[in-house]
């Protein structure tokens, strides 16, 4: 792995308001909903940004009356990359430009929408990005949760966009017609659906009921929850809810 400063991640934030998630994540879970778990996605996702720290990380954030920073995100405030009304492709070319003019060598754009990558998976990514080998995580809709690459690579992300299922097939048609290879990341899937989104929660519950400790002198080993349904959530290991917003179970 190279110095902190070669490596760069990147991670789009929307703010917690319906009007600024993607009309199809609202329709998927209803406004309320789709508000919880969006937010829980991306602190999720900056966890996992934030605790890698062989990189340097760059948000891009489009600001909104309610959220003019990113303290509902991070009590410490991290900064941001304002995106003030730049669409997404728009975005992500002026976050990979600013990583790389910043000195970055390699840099990752993840997506918040898939939660379980692996810290592992960060690792592998930036240690096969080379100058004609580009990373990429796909999800199981065809969409990406990863893309990794160096500046000689850039233009293979021109007049993409990010959220299509296409996205992935496009990129690889690119990356054939610069000649470059792919590094392909294990496959993960993205939270767009109520399937999707019980697989993650059963998956946190799992991970929650390994740690957690037997209870009482003389306690058996605690077993693995086994879930006919969702199970209950550890509540400590939830956000808050939002300012004058009740939160409702996902």
């Amino acid at each position: 792995m190279s110095s902190k400063r070669d490596n760069c991640i990147i991670l789009l934030i929307e703010p917690p308001v319906t009007e600024r998630i993607d009309p199809e994540f609202v329709n998927a879970f209803g406004a309320e909903r789709a508000v919880h778990i969006h937010l829980e996605l991306l602190q999720n996702a900056y966890k996992l940004a934030k605790n890698f720290k062989d990189s340097i990380l760059i948000l891009s954030f489009d600001k909104s009356p309610r959220h003019p920073d990113l303290t509902w995100l991070d009590t410490e405030d991290p900064g941001f990359l304002e995106a003030k009304g730049k669409n997404s492709e728009d975005r992500i070319t002026e976050a990979f430009q600013l990583a790389f003019n910043t000195g970055a060598k390699k840099v990752l754009l993840l997506s918040h929408l898939s939660p379980e990558v692996k810290s592992e998976w960060l690792y592998q990514a930036f240690d096969s990005v080379a100058e004609k080998t580009l990373a990429l995580g796909l999800n199981q809709d065809g969409s990406i949760y990863l893309v990794g690459l160096t500046l000689n690579n850039l233009k293979v992300l021109e007049r993409l966009s990010f959220i299509s299922a296409k996205t992935a097939e496009e990129i690889t048609e690119h990356t054939k017609k610069n000649k470059l290879g792919v590094f392909s990341l294990p496959e993960a899937y993205a939270v767009k659906n109520e399937e999707n989104l019980r697989k993650w929660m059963e998956s946190r519950d799992s991970a929650q009921s390994l740690f957690k400790a037997p209870s009482g002198p003389g306690a058996a080993p605690h077993e693995e929850k086994k879930h006919g349904g969702r199970g209950h959530k550890n509540p400590a290991s939830q956000p808050q809810p939002l300012p004058g917003a009740e939160r409702k179970p996902l």
